[in-house]
């Protein structure tokens, strides 16, 4: 059973480094002073063992103090015997009056659960102005592709009926077919850009669904080919077959691919030959999408340091696509990784549960 030492005996042994403790129990007055909510729940006999400074004033109350009921019924609600195989190491967030806490419970030994908490206010406030701004960065992107795209459709729509009314009496049934079809064409072109333009905005919760990943690489390099093409941009793209079905988010998976095809034209600025190269392959349970370019590369020092908020080399750049574009992938039990080499280029891989 844990226990904390606040005799002043010299005889005192601390249950932790089994030496005598001259006084206070020295794991104790750590616990007191760090930036992290303290509390233990002795759940055999239903008792609050310990909770240190911080979490006191954390669940601060004017009336009747927190006591194991109450920890119980705030921060693990429906607690019961499931929580050893399922909850123990699960990190939660939790709402409580105007702070957002942070929090994950530790199955101590039969007897103990130790939870850890954590004041995430500032954090999430900070997470949500990034998320922001990297929206409106990514809208700014592809308003630029959806200009250019509905362009062509429309001209060619006001082109082909402009035809159509000029020798209405002349053509033939299947002629003005013909032109009508070429419109309606044109027109599903429209749609689908409009329903692109409407689905476009960030999720603070996924949905997941079953996805054909060829199918929506296809749509998302529709979007943006066009404008990476004019500037001299190669596209390649290798399709693995067994990297069919992934379980995601469309949108959220367009914003992750609009973050790391940005970054990789950004690489490409001046360069000749430039080549952005996407490929898919199946490894293990996850789907892996490899968004490869020849650009400048990334030195060791700056890649360790990608994914730190607000850290760019780009004049204009925020630091944060990176960091919202692996939250994001978390949120979809994906992840991120990057590889890259100075003078050479960069490979960004983004992996997702095969559904």
């Amino acid at each position: 059973m844990l226990k904390f030492i606040f005799k002043k005996d010299n005889s005192n042994i601390c249950p932790i480094s089994k030496i005598r403790c001259p006084g206070r129990c020295i794991y104790a007055d750590i616990m007191e002073h760090i930036d992290l909510g303290i509390i233990v729940l002795d759940i055999r006999n239903e008792k609050l063992v310990f909770q240190n400074k911080f979490a006191m004033n954390i669940f601060k109350v004017t009336t009747n103090p927190m006591d194991y009921n109450a920890f119980i019924s705030l921060l693990l609600p429906g607690f019961d015997k499931g929580f050893y195989s399922e909850g123990s190491g699960k990190s939660r967030t939790l709402r409580y009056k105007d702070r957002l806490l942070g929090y994950t419970a530790y199955i101590i030994s039969d007897e103990h659960i130790w939870i850890v908490i954590r004041d995430i206010t500032e954090k999430a406030r900070l997470e949500s102005i990034a998320e922001e701004i990297n929206t409106m960065e990514n809208i700014n992107y592809i308003f630029s592709g959806i200009r250019h795209e509905l362009g062509n459709p429309t001209n060619s729509i006001k082109m082909t009926l402009s035809v159509l009314k000029k020798n209405l009496d002349t053509y033939s049934n299947n002629t003005i077919l013909e032109y009508v079809d070429r419109a309606l064409t044109e027109i599903s072109r429209v749609e689908y850009l409009l329903q692109s333009l409407k689905s476009f905005s960030m999720f603070e919760n996924p949905i997941l669904q079953q996805v054909n990943l060829p199918d929506f690489l296809d749509q998302f390099l529709f979007l943006v080919a066009g404008d990476l093409e004019k500037t001299g941009l190669k596209i390649t793209v290798t399709l693995s077959p067994e990297a069919k079905w992934i379980r995601a988010d469309p949108r959220v998976l367009q914003q992750v691919m609009l973050n790391l095809f940005t970054n990789a034209s950004d690489a490409l600025t001046g360069k000749d030959n430039a080549e952005i190269i996407v490929s898919t392959l199946k490894k293990d349970d996850m789907i892996c999408i490899n968004v490869k370019d020849n650009g400048c590369g990334i030195s060791d020092e700056r890649l360790k340091n990608l994914f730190r908020p607000f850290y760019t080399t780009k004049p204009h750049g925020t630091g944060l696509g990176l960091v919202i574009t692996r939250k994001m992938l978390t949120r979809m039990n994906g992840h991120i990784k990057i590889k890259s080499q100075e003078g050479v280029g960069t490979t960004a891989t983004v992996s997702i549960p095969e559904a």
